[in-house]
């Protein structure tokens, strides 16, 4: 859903465009030229949360299924999760204290192998190319099973070794108990939102060359999904006179400390070009390496961000910018962002005395790089009288090392800085 309120004009205008094709790629819609558009997406997704003990008690239990398969998942909150219980889906285990949780796997290559600091492509050494004719070593994974330049066929991928082990096939339903921090009931509720991960297969449509060839393409994506509101309706005649008494008990939170994925992200949110407003620019940096990313806010978004800015001295530094393609549905609590390639990584390089770093961890953002991207609200996040104050996290996705084997994970929100906005003054804008 577009809103049509807002002007089109300018980068928003362009933006939305994109996002409209962005979409139409996850729906599978075919455009014509040399290469079809391609998006990664994980599917559909329905969440629901129902009260244990009665529609006061904090006590509540979390069910979802999906309709593709998926590997990870978080659940972010706008208030507090106080406590969690281990997840029933199989291979999966849950981290990570605060605003929610996430969840992954251990061994995301089973049943083939991925070296640790690698792709799963061809090479065990880190940071080494890969090549694009040769078998990926991973599960799920893909390979160019056709291409001459020379004789005009074009390059064209499939996936070509089997399914993996470790990820909840179409239709699992999942089930977990959660102890909220922060009150279901009253005028401001807390709201919970599920992000499931995953690695979608990326099909593109190739136009025939001189000699022949084209059709689909397929490449293997990672993507976070944007956040998908968690069905509360169990608590709707919910009230309570102790407003303060809940917020007192948001601010106890207790959980698992996060092992497997043990990264910390900080960052901001502030108006874009320094104009206060409903543009904004977000902004943060992560101690390990993401491979996708969701943003979400207590405040509705209506413009999922652009293509994003990596600069820092890690990985490829700026040629990791422009990778990840971010979408949502608008308006809503936020957007997700992934790549339409998990494998590819190439190496340096060196013409007329500049150097050229490459993509050494592929396509990924590495560990302390800075990402920076232009989002949009529904309005001025600024702070108005009788609501909760404004607030955002990051939700991101990594293939961590754990022992020999490289898992898959979705973190714990992250608080980032919503700054310069100041208190609302008048209607709307």
């Amino acid at each position: 859903m577009i809103n049509s309120s807002r002007s089109e004009r300018g980068w928003r205008g362009r933006r939305r465009i994109a996002v409209l094709v962005s979409i139409a790629g996850v729906l599978g819609i075919a455009f014509l030229g040399s290469a079809g558009s391609a998006s990664a997406a994980v599917g559909n997704c329905k969440a629901t949360l129902t009260p244990k003990g009665g529609i006061h008690s904090k006590n509540a239990k979390l069910s979802f299924s999906c309709d593709a398969p998926i590997r990870t998942y978080s659940i972010g909150a706008t208030g507090g999760i106080k406590n969690y219980g281990p997840t029933n889906a199989p291979f999966l285990t849950c981290e990570g204290t605060g605003n929610g949780f996430g969840c992954g796997v251990k061994d995301r290559a089973a049943p083939g192998t991925q070296a640790p600091g690698t792709t799963g492509w061809n090479t065990t050494t880190p940071g080494a190319a890969t090549s694009a004719t040769a078998n990926p070593t991973t599960c799920h994974g893909f390979k160019r099973v056709e291409g001459n330049s020379g004789a005009g066929i074009p390059n064209k991928n499939a996936v070509v070794t089997g399914p993996c082990a470790q990820e909840l096939p179409a239709g699992t339903k999942v089930a977990q108990s959660i102890k909220l921090g922060a009150s279901p009931c009253g005028p401001n509720p807390v709201q919970l939102f599920l992000f499931v991960g995953g690695e979608p297969n990326v099909t593109s449509f190739l136009a025939p060359g001189s000699g022949g060839g084209g059709g689909e393409s397929t490449t293997v994506g990672e993507y976070l999904s944007a956040p998908l509101p968690v069905d509360m309706k169990a608590y709707k005649n919910c009230v309570t006179s102790n407003e303060a008494g809940a917020k007192k008990s948001a601010a106890s939170k207790s959980g698992v400390p996060p092992t497997s994925y043990p990264v910390t992200c900080a960052g901001a949110v502030f108006p874009l070009k320094g104009v206060i407003g409903a543009d904004v620019e977000v902004a943060f940096r992560c101690s390990q390496n993401i491979r996708a990313f969701a943003i979400y806010s207590n405040k509705p978004m209506d413009l999922p961000g652009d293509e994003p800015v990596v600069t820092g001295p890690g990985g490829g530094g700026l040629n990791e910018s422009a990778i990840h393609q971010c979408d949502g549905l608008v308006p809503g609590a936020g957007y997700g962002c992934g790549t339409v390639d998990r494998q590819t990584v190439t190496g340096s390089s060196t013409t007329n005395g500049v150097f050229n770093p490459g993509l050494p961890n592929g396509n990924t953002i590495t560990a302390g790089n800075l990402v920076t991207q232009k989002s949009g609200f529904e309005s001025t996040p600024c702070r108005r009288k009788g609501e909760p104050r404004p607030k955002a996290w990051v939700v991101v996705m990594g293939e961590p090392t754990i022992g020999s084997t490289v898992g898959e994970f979705s973190s714990a929100p992250q608080s980032l800085n919503l700054t310069g906005f100041g208190k609302c003054g008048g209607k709307k804008k």
